[in-house]
């Protein structure tokens, strides 16, 4: 039977009713500001089986900085910021009725659901890559099933060592590919690994001296990368790219082959032909309005939103909605500083053309992740 906080199933009439159903990112980010949600007279409902994870810390934990309790974070805080968690999957959806039915049959009404499920790996999406001796995704478990994996190698004397190819560019591919580098590097050994991406630069929303910066130090760390490169099969401990070239590869990372939650078309929305799901700016389904769909893209924008953007953009289209306010979203009004965590002390931050690096990065990044865990905790 599921384990539900008291108010999950009430059937009180005043408050609109908001449901989460994911343990995304951005659900993180909403669950650790529900008390603005509730301000409105809303009651907000968590519905995931899964804990969250902090995506900012996952890449550290690949190299070794962090262990994997520490990026874990329990879905029940929610009740720190007054709303409520029910640990259970979504078993059916009537969308117009506005009901879910969950495991164990329990059924919950809602004026208002947000859909935020972390992705899972296309099968189909590259030719033989399932033949590889490990595939991997960015999800929690996967990374720290790939470290322990690594470790042991690592710390044996002799044998060779897995080369392992990032299959994803962008910050994600980056920072993981950076931190498998520093988990080598911890044990004085260098790991083979390849990152794949098919952007021109290795983080394309910065400028292009950081874009230098950050390949010369990749590439003086031993990363091999290959850009404007896409992933056609994988044959015989190799990765075959778009152009005929081979990476040797035994384990694979995959970060960008990924297709929606199972859990998601139960919904029964019709995606595109590149398998999105249409939206207007504030995230809201044009197929159903009661409906908010956190990891597609919003129109007008032209490159994909980073974690805290969506997350930013998430809340407040949930803000105006239980409000009744009606407020102009702008282009840029969520954009953020971002930071990655490379594994070796100097970190990178960008905000469109500006940018810096260093350790003082580092510094400014710990600080900043570990009082967004502290506040979602409630200092608990």
């Amino acid at each position: 039977m599921p384990n539900t906080q008291p108010s999950a199933f009430d059937n009180q009439s005043d408050g609109q009713h908001l449901v989460l159903v994911g343990n995304g990112d951005s659900h993180l980010h909403i669950a650790a500001h529900a008390e603005r949600l509730i301000r409105h007279g809303a009651r907000v409902t968590l519905v995931t089986q899964q804990d969250f994870a902090f995506s900012d810390w996952l890449g550290g934990m690949l190299g070794g900085e962090w262990q994997h309790e520490d990026v874990r974070l329990p879905a029940d805080r929610i009740v720190a910021h007054g709303g409520a968690h029910v640990r259970a999957e979504v078993t059916r959806v009537e969308r117009q009725k506005r009901r879910i039915t969950l495991g164990g049959g329990q059924q919950l009404d809602y004026d208002w659901l947000s859909l935020d499920l972390p992705p899972v790996v296309d099968e189909h999406a590259i030719p033989g890559f399932y033949h590889a001796k490990g595939v991997f995704t960015p999800a929690p478990d996967d990374l720290w099933q790939l470290r322990q994996q690594l470790e042991t190698r690592l710390a044996s004397a002799t044998g060779t060592l897995p080369a392992i190819a990032v299959i994803g560019g962008g910050p994600t591919g980056v920072e993981l590919a950076a931190n498998l580098l520093a988990l080598g590097e911890r044990y004085g050994r260098r790991l083979p690994v390849a990152l794949i991406g098919n952007d021109r630069r290795p983080l394309p929303g910065a400028c292009q001296r950081a874009n230098r910066w950050l390949t010369q130090r990749l590439l003086r760390r031993g990363l091999r990368l290959e850009l404007v490169a896409t992933a056609a099969r994988y044959d015989r401990h190799q990765l075959i790219l778009d152009d005929g070239s081979a990476v040797d590869a035994d384990l694979l990372l995959v970060t960008d082959h990924l297709r929606p939650s199972p859990t998601q078309a139960l919904f029964d929305l019709t995606p595109d032909e590149a398998g999105h799901f249409d939206v207007d700016t504030m995230l809201r389904s044009r197929e159903d309005s009661r409906l908010f769909l956190a990891r597609e893209t919003p129109p007008a924008h032209d490159r994909p939103l980073t974690t805290r953007e969506r997350a930013a953009l998430l809340l407040e289209s949930l803000d105006q909605t239980l409000s009744g306010e009606s407020r102009t979203l702008r282009h840029d009004q969520f954009e953020r500083w971002k930071a990655l965590n490379l594994g070796d002390l100097r970190d990178i931050a960008w905000r469109g053309p500006l940018w810096c690096r260093g350790r003082w990065v580092r510094r400014w990044k710990h600080r900043r992740d570990r009082r967004e865990v502290a506040h979602y905790l409630g200092n608990a």
